[in-house]
């Protein structure tokens, strides 16, 4: 299913087009994310990924160019970039890839708790953002509250999903 995930963000339009992003390393039962970090690399996409300051409880994007040598376990032993990254300049950032443990149709989205993802996304707007799961991930409803923030489509292993923009 990962492969799958990975074939429609690579001939995604969005994908594509995008010379900057952001993605999740990968972590326990999440989509795997180093083929698409990889293949982005290989495309010479510029590709950042996340680094936990715990003295602001934010996340910063940190620009890599190798997967192999550019990581460490960091925050909850996830992998991060080593500390001398070069952190980049969030202007220029066009697509912001997320993990999550459940969605709605809507690009709800319910991750570990820790709101690291909401505060980024928040403060990245301008990105599309998307989501990567499993479609039995993908509920009806969650018990989303006012700072969870919806991402722009989640992709599956049957496809694309934009997010509905339904808001009652």
């Amino acid at each position: 299913m990962d492969a799958s995930i990975a074939e429609h963000i690579f001939s995604w339009d969005i994908y594509r087009s995008s010379k900057v992003l952001f993605c999740f390393v990968s972590f326990r039962s999440e989509v795997n994310s180093f083929s698409i970090i990889e293949n982005s690399l290989k495309l010479g996409k510029t590709v950042a990924v996340p680094r936990v300051n715990l003295s602001t409880s934010e996340m910063d994007a940190c620009v890599i160019e190798d997967l192999s040598s550019s990581l460490e376990p960091g925050y909850y032993g996830i992998l991060e970039p080593l500390k001398n990254c070069d952190i980049l300049d969030y202007h220029s950032l066009e697509l912001v890839i997320t993990p999550g443990l459940a969605f709605t149709l809507l690009g709800e989205r319910i991750g570990y708790g820790g709101g690291f993802y909401d505060r980024f996304l928040e403060r990245h707007g301008q990105a599309v953002s998307c989501a990567l799961t499993y479609d039995r991930f993908i509920l009806e409803e969650l018990p989303v509250k006012e700072h969870d923030l919806a991402v722009d489509y989640v992709i599956t292993e049957s496809g694309v999903k934009p997010a509905l923009q339904v808001k009652l």
